[in-house]
């Protein structure tokens, strides 16, 4: 769980390492004109790219507002292995005038960018919160209508290769009145406690987001873990726009404890994605984060009150977060800023008062 502080600055992009020369790099602007609860994409060019490594030398930060209100601090992300195409994303909440500036930065180089657009109110509901007025409950930001968990996991959902298979989840769990899906975002596993499921050339339970040298071996990938699959995380985009639509909130889970490979816990591979996780994904009004499952089982609670806060810190919209822990008889962080919402499995039965049991240990903080 100790890190050199360089080492943690360096994960988290506060510290580059790289001297950089690129030929020129420009700005390009999606749109003039978003709807509140969708976003406006900033693409950077990078012409005769040179960093070694573009998502781990190059840093792409940027800021954005409404006209004489605060402003807030956004990541940027690479989306092309040769570091030749950067993103940065900016969601607004209300409709008004926003101005926006972003800077690309190697080593000593640097170019910054400044633009504007305008958010409209087109009645989107907006990101999920927890009620103000009555904390046990969940409502939409953008109407104030109340939300209420009708969840389900489809946590290999991302293996399949066909969008539309996907989409057709998607769209399946909507019609059955649905509306969260736990979905992995890393994971692997070659049983599935007796669930006859086959992977095949449509279908793999093996989820990358880093690159691999052996993607589909279940327990020895060779992943780097300073380099990420671009076309998985693309697959990712397309899934989330789908099912924003549908308002489908989608709750990332970042890892399990059925994998048995991990970045190194709290360090600078782990926090890399987690950070990236954030910059590519934090802009879609329908995510929520989980920062694993079973966590308890491969994490100590020392390792969420590092993360939970970070990821907390790096999210500018502040979505919801929650972890995963074994059982409600292990450590939960109940009471801290960084904790949206307890999560955890419970097998015993009958479990109306152990429902009961459950909110009278919220209530009591």
């Amino acid at each position: 769980m100790r890190m050199n502080f360089r080492s943690l600055l360096v994960a988290v992009g506060l510290v580059t390492v790289a001297r950089g020369a690129p030929r020129d790099v420009t700005f390009s602007q999606s749109a003039q004109t978003a709807q509140a609860y969708d976003f406006v994409e900033v693409t950077i060019h990078v012409d005769a790219p040179d960093a070694p490594n573009p998502f781990v030398d190059v840093t792409v930060s940027g800021e954005f507002g409404r006209t004489g209100q605060p402003r807030m601090i956004v990541d940027g992300f690479c989306d092309s292995a040769d570091g030749r195409v950067f993103q940065i994303r900016f969601m607004p909440s209300i409709a008004g005038e926003y101005s926006y500036s972003v800077a690309f930065q190697q080593g000593e180089y640097r170019k910054e960018y400044r633009g504007s657009f305008q958010a409209v109110d087109a009645h989107r509901r907006g990101v999920l919160r927890v009620d103000p007025a009555y904390p046990f409950h969940f409502i939409w930001e953008g109407t104030g209508e109340h939300y209420f968990f009708n969840g389900t996991t489809a946590f290999f959902m991302m293996g399949w290769r066909d969008d539309g298979v996907i989409n057709g989840i998607v769209d399946l769990l909507y019609r059955l009145k649905i509306n969260r899906i736990r979905a992995m975002l890393a994971a692997r596993k070659s049983q599935f406690w007796g669930e006859p499921i086959i992977p095949g050339r449509d279908f793999q339970i093996c989820l990358n987001p880093w690159v691999a040298q052996r993607p589909e071996n279940v327990t020895n990938p060779g992943f780097d873990y300073s380099r990420f699959d671009l076309p998985y995380w693309q697959k990712w985009d397309r899934m989330m726009r789908h099912a924003r639509e549908k308002d489908m909130i989608i709750s990332v889970v970042l890892d399990w404890n059925d994998s048995k490979v991990h970045p190194a816990a709290g360090g600078p591979d782990e926090l890399r994605y987690f950070r990236f996780a954030v910059a590519r994904l934090g802009a879609y009004s329908n995510v929520n984060w989980d920062l694993g499952d079973d966590i308890t089982a491969y994490h100590n609670d020392e390792w969420a009150h590092l993360v939970g806060p970070l990821m907390k810190k790096w999210d500018p919209y502040r979505h919801l977060i929650t972890n995963h822990p074994n059982s409600d008889r292990e450590p939960l962080d109940r009471a801290s800023d960084w904790m949206d919402y307890t999560s955890f499995q419970e097998w015993r039965r009958p479990l109306h008062g152990w429902m009961l049991a459950q909110r009278q240990k919220q209530a009591k903080l």
